[in-house]
């Protein structure tokens, strides 16, 4: 059994310090039952003429032993270390009961016997050392699996354990009643409930991905690549597609193209595959001719369907950094988010980049806090009704401030990483409430506001519960309705969700609007605007400002065919980004209904706001 343990792991064994150091224990193991056999053999065969045959079988036998011993000893030590290399001071003093036990083996005193039944058996002062340091090791390695337990998984614990007091009380047995060679069973047993709970190579591999390891064997390689204090290369395979939501068939697709890449770089390189994140495949190369090689295969694959485009990646050891953790941020960051804004085939990962990742986890942290403090604050940005001459609508902007300063982190950085972390929804909340809260206590009806458009994220309005939680704050400060215009993000994502368009069919129930966002951007409106019935499209600041481009007096012919294909269609249009009257003078003459842009009002806080609708007393044009 220990021989055929041996040989899959030796196949499959990932390059983890800690689960070398099994397989180490597994071949000691091995030697020691082989040794047991020939001595065996050599004493039932051959008579006592043969002492020093017997003396180096037996010595064999019980050095092997001790050798196994030790190696447990170190396996569940670099364990608890989660895998991390042991220190040279920690070898010598865990080896040094071992070289006395094999002191005590070639000096000392050994001697043969059978016993009343007929068994044979060995005795004497170096035997009882090697039984003792033997003893020594497994209870001193039991100590120290339950004094670090926390450190370990529930079920590793409880393995580790189960088989040092099995073998314990194996050893013991065989040391009080002489001939009964049990302690093979100990090992064997201990080797056996090791591998099964802890060590089986298949709980390194991904299920649908054969011969891809899992993210759990690319950290615990990591952890001693990074030990080792050497340099090294972790490249990237970053697979991006149109969207990051992906159907059945979308993921059975991405799944079948990583197998094919991981199967190249293995067949072509003979490097192996890690799965470090759902879409990046990783390789840790030491040569840096592999990275090249690597590198040159990637940008001459092509993905035949075309859903996909491969981004290859590098982040050199130490140069980037010296820290295990930190390269896991680094990697999860370029493969999340950083890739999604480059164009180029391939990606040197350099100070630049750490720094940008740096700030994201820090703005991160700042979003986690104020949800927590509910530390939003919302801006209201009017908008000019042409018809009316008034401004009889506003757009509610979130803001969030930097700690301890009047400085405001932008939306665009940290309303992607709130949806990234799945704190977009609790913003939404926090939002909504504050809206509500202020039409009620403000009264803004009363200034001849009519509506207020509201951003809501794609991620809330495919959940359940969105419709009775919208529902709930609008009856409890008694906000009509009609009242709220609600504009989706990522509805290019969603709109095939059944949630989705449950919660939307709802809200236009009951009263409320919906408006198409960024017009003018992106490849999916037109798809948009085939699948929800929106009542007002808003044209993105950069696609009017494009179109009003006096250099290029053509463009209007672009504004002009859009402003009447979106009037057949039976919807309404306003223009963002309006920051000057002769913007503001040609959109109105190309027939654009509502104007929205810094030229009226930047964004500006609730009190400013209604002193700006007291001002204007809903007559500015």
């Amino acid at each position: 059994m220990a021989i055929l343990m041996v040989i899959y792991l030796r196949k499959n064994i990932p390059q983890v310090f800690s689960t070398r150091v099994f397989f180490g224990f597994l071949v000691t193991a091995c030697l020691c039952l082989v040794s047991e056999i020939i001595e065996c053999a050599v004493f039932t065969q051959l008579d006592s003429s043969f002492r020093v045959l017997r003396r180096t079988t037996q010595g064999l036998y019980v050095g092997t032993l001790i050798l196994s011993v030790f190696m447990l000893a170190l396996y569940v030590y670099a364990k608890a270390n989660h895998g991390r290399m042991i220190s040279k001071l920690m070898i010598a003093i865990m080896t040094a009961p071992g070289l006395i036990a094999v002191l005590a083996i070639i000096v000392g005193e050994i001697y043969y016997t059978r016993s009343a039944s007929g068994q044979y058996y060995s005795y004497g002062p170096a035997i009882v050392a090697c039984y003792m340091v033997g003893f020594c090791y497994i209870i001193a390695t039991l100590i120290y699996a339950l004094a670090h337990r926390k450190r370990l998984h529930k079920e590793e614990c409880r393995a580790i354990v189960v088989g040092l007091v099995l073998w314990l009380v194996l050893t013991l047995f065989q040391f009080l009643f002489h001939g009964y060679q049990v302690s093979a069973v100990g090992i064997m047993l201990m080797a056996l409930i090791l591998f099964l709970a802890m060590e089986n190579p298949k709980e390194f591999y991904e299920k649908n991905m054969p011969n891809i390891r899992n993210k759990e064997a690319f950290t615990l390689t990591l952890v001693e690549k990074f030990g080792f204090k050497q340099n090294f290369f972790i490249a990237s395979v970053i697979f991006t597609g149109r969207t990051s939501v992906l159907s059945g068939e979308d993921r059975q697709h991405l799944i079948d193209l990583q197998t094919i890449v991981a199967e190249k770089a293995s067949l072509e390189l003979g490097i192996d595959a890690y799965l470090s994140d759902w879409n990046a495949l990783s390789f840790i190369i030491k040569d840096p001719e592999k990275v090249e090689a690597l590198m040159s295969m990637i940008n001459n694959y092509k993905d035949n369907t075309n859903n996909y485009k491969l981004t290859y990646s590098i982040l050199e050891v130490p140069k980037c950094t010296e820290y295990v953790d930190e390269a896991l941020q680094i990697l999860s960051y370029v493969a999340g988010e950083y890739v999604y804004t480059q164009s180029a085939p391939n990606l040197v990962i350099n100070k630049t980049i750490v720094d940008k990742m740096i700030y994201r986890n820090s703005v991160e942290d700042v979003v986690r806090q104020a949800v927590i403090d509910k530390a939003f604050d919302v801006y209201y940005q009017p908008i000019l009704s042409v018809k009316e001459g008034k401004f009889t609508s506003t757009e509610a902007l979130v803001r969030l401030r930097q700690p301890k300063s009047e400085n405001y982190i932008s939306p665009e950085d940290f309303i992607p990483i709130a949806e990234k972390c799945g704190l977009i929804k609790d913003i939404d909340d926090l939002v909504f409430e504050k809206v509500c809260s202020f039409i009620a206590r403000e009264n803004l009806s009363s200034y001849g506001v009519k509506t207020v458009e509201v951003n809501l994220s794609g991620h809330e309005v495919v959940d359940k519960q969105t419709y009775a939680r919208l529902l709930g704050k609008m009856e409890k400060y008694h906000i009509p309705p009609k009242f709220i215009n609600f504009e989706i993000t990522e509805t290019a994502y969603i709109n095939n969700d059944d949630t989705f368009k449950e919660n939307v069919q709802k809200l236009k129930d009951m009263g409320s609007t919906f408006s198409m966002d960024d017009f003018g951007s992106g490849y999916s409106n037109l798809l948009e605007l085939l699948k929800m019935d929106y009542k007002l499209v808003k044209m993105d600041k950069e696609f009017v400002w494009n179109c009003l481009d006096k250099s290029k007096p053509e463009n209007q012919r672009m504004l002009e065919y859009s402003i009447s294909f979106l009037k057949d269609y039976g919807l309404h249009i306003l223009a963002e980004g309006v920051e000057t009257v002769e913007q503001a003078e040609i959109l109105v003459e190309k027939g654009v209904e509502y104007l929205q842009g810094f030229y009226y009002s930047r964004p500006i806080p609730e009190n400013e706001y209604i002193e700006f609708l007291k001002a204007q007393k809903g007559e500015r044009q």
